[in-house]
């Protein structure tokens, strides 16, 4: 066996470095072989009280205890642990580490004179007061099956007896994982160690926070009886002052009232009570529901209120039809509505842009999934709408938004004019449940002057990812008729049927062709171009003269026997108004 002397160095940063013998390779000496040469070679006060063929303990006593200060065990093995005050130190000790936990008869003695001379300093576990007293728990106790980092322990070490004396004993308490021997660094005051310093500090913290919490009032459901003296006497003063405060809040209530009410009549007040308590709406849920959303709005703070999403949808509702009479109705205060800013959170669901957005036709695919057989028959109705001609730049995505927009790039250059590259329409594509009540945007795009050519592979790119992606079957294509759309419809003669007169009213689905698809122009859109042609035909613009069977039709003729019936009190036409003879420009594009 080859042996060199070495420093054995502490892994930890308060173990003191002790020089003895570093074995290189693992000693091969028995336990008699090591019994043999230490026993004549243990330096005083230790002592060899057991040696036998599975285990040698040597003590060192303590003249104050009556138990072993210091127990070496070194087992068959050569493998030794050490006992202070009976406490095993951790398996993670830098003792244990230092020397691998093994000894032999070259490093035993210098190991000894290390733990005799003082080298280590014994930790004086946690500061001893009543509340760690009172959660200390001891190690013999059948109660505990086991514990925990945060659990303190009690070290018991018995006095040594004494004639004359009563029986005695010390007592520390410390952390589970209580490291016991730490290296001396000076003459300290106080030797603890890491882990009975962090219990310290936990155990300081939860004293603290406890106490704070005894110092404040009890909430409103906590059970008296588990409340301390001082907790009840806060809680008494917290809601003595309570009640001062709305003492004083209700004289001011009353004195307002008495400085700016206004008198109403007893009947008007049985009315507003009998609605404000609910009575008799039983039969109308929607407006039961509605005063009693808004009672509670009424008593939540401005900054807390959360609103139903019935209540969304309402507002949504009103504010899709008019926003500023929505605002007149919000800022009037007569009822308790979501600002604009929220609104625009639930409708920007998605981030809206020209063309077909993948989360729009996801939203669509979702509500299509529930779609069975003929619940699939879908129209799509194409639209366009006048816009103002304007560029906005968006502070999201800093674009310029307001050119026309096909979709595609290369089909908008391909489409788009050098001296009129701004949008003064859009178009929309709108699918139509034939036998549900699906309403859904599928795409639209930014236009100029939109021609039958722009429009062909726009309707083809709608119904691809209708046919293909969302599941929903095409059959039917409806317009307002407008010149463009009767041009899109006879691109598609070659393909479709088409009548006498080569009018084309349908063509095959390029992506199913066993389906068909059929073309429609908008009934109240035709009624309302001939009911404007008519307007213009003698009057108004006149910029025609209409005539059937050798006879003119004049608009002049339905405007006489207007004026004639209200010449009587009882009249022949009581559903035709001022308002279908005098013609403004918004009823004139009105639809409904």
């Amino acid at each position: 066996m080859r042996q060199d002397t070495a420093e054995a160095c502490s892994t930890s940063a308060g173990s003191p470095p002790i020089e003895m013998t570093s074995v290189d390779l693992i000693s091969d000496e028995s336990l008699e072989e090591f019994a043999s040469k230490v026993k004549e070679k243990i330096p005083d006060p230790w002592i060899n009280t057991t040696c036998n063929n599975t285990e040698i303990r040597m003590e060192l006593w303590d003249s104050n205890y009556s138990i072993p200060k210091y127990i070496l065990h070194v087992d068959s093995g050569l493998q030794f642990s050490l006992h202070v005050y009976n406490w095993l130190l951790p398996d993670i000790h830098p003792l244990y580490t230092t020397h691998r936990r093994r000894m032999d008869s070259a490093r035993v003695v210098d190991f000894l004179e290390a733990i005799r001379d003082g080298k280590y300093a014994i930790c004086e576990g946690l500061r001893q007061d009543e509340h760690v007293q009172t959660i200390a728990k001891d190690p013999d106790d059948a109660s505990h099956t086991s514990f925990s980092n945060s659990d303190v322990i009690r070290h018991s070490i018995p006095n040594k007896i004494e004639m004359d004396s009563n029986f005695g004993v010390l007592v520390v308490f410390r952390c589970v994982d209580c490291e016991l021997l730490l290296g001396r660094n000076g003459d300290e005051e106080h030797v603890i160690c890491d882990p009975c310093k962090k219990l310290q500090k936990n155990i300081l913290v939860q004293q603290n926070r406890k106490k704070r919490s005894s110092s404040a009032p009890a909430k409103a459901k906590a059970p008296l009886t588990a409340c301390s003296s001082e907790k009840l006497r806060a809680t008494v003063v917290a809601t003595r002052l309570e009640c001062k405060q709305l003492e004083d809040k209700i004289k001011n209530l009353q004195n307002k009232i008495e400085k700016s009410a206004v008198s109403i009549s007893e009947p008007l007040e049985k009315d507003l009570m009998t609605i404000m308590s609910g009575q008799n709406l039983d039969s109308m849920p929607h407006m039961k529901f509605f005063w009693e959303q808004q009672i509670h709005l009424l008593k939540t703070k401005k900054m807390g209120r959360r609103y139903h999403p019935q209540m969304i949808r309402f507002a949504l509702s009103i504010h899709c039809k008019s926003p500023s009479a929505y605002r007149e109705l919000r800022d009037s205060g007569a009822l308790i509505l979501p600002s604009e800013r929220v609104l625009r959170d639930y409708k920007n669901y998605f981030r809206p842009g020209a063309g077909i957005i993948k989360e729009n036709i996801e939203e669509l695919k979702e509500q299509a999934s529930k779609f069975t057989g003929i619940q699939k028959y879908v129209a799509v109705v194409m639209d366009e709408m006048k816009i103002q001609e304007n560029l906005v730049f968006d502070k999201t995505s800093g674009e310029l938004i307001g050119f026309i927009d096909l979709g595609d790039p290369l089909t908008t250059y391909a489409n788009v004019d050098e001296d009129t590259p701004i949008a003064s329409h859009a178009l929309a594509f709108l699918v139509r449940g034939l036998c549900t009540n699906l309403k859904h945007v599928a795409a639209y795009y930014f236009t100029g002057n939109v021609t039958s050519f722009q429009l062909l592979p726009l309707f083809w790119k709608v119904v691809g990812v209708l046919e293909t992606t969302v599941k929903l079957w095409v059959i039917a294509a409806v317009n307002d008729g407008a010149s463009p759309n009767r041009k899109f419809f006879a691109l598609h003669s070659k393909l479709g049927g088409t009548l006498p007169d080569g009018l084309v009213y349908k063509t095959p689905n390029l992506f199913f062709l066993a389906r068909m698809i059929y073309f429609f122009a908008d009934v109240p859109h035709l009624i309302k171009t001939a009911r404007n042609c008519l307007y213009n035909s003698g009057s108004g613009s006149c910029s025609r003269y209409m005539w059937n069977d050798g006879h003119y039709l004049l608009f002049r003729h339905i405007a006489d026997l207007f004026h004639h019936d209200q010449q009587y009190a009882l009249h022949q036409l009581p559903k035709l108004t001022l308002d279908h003879v005098l013609l403004t420009g918004y009823s004139k594009m009105k639809v409904s």
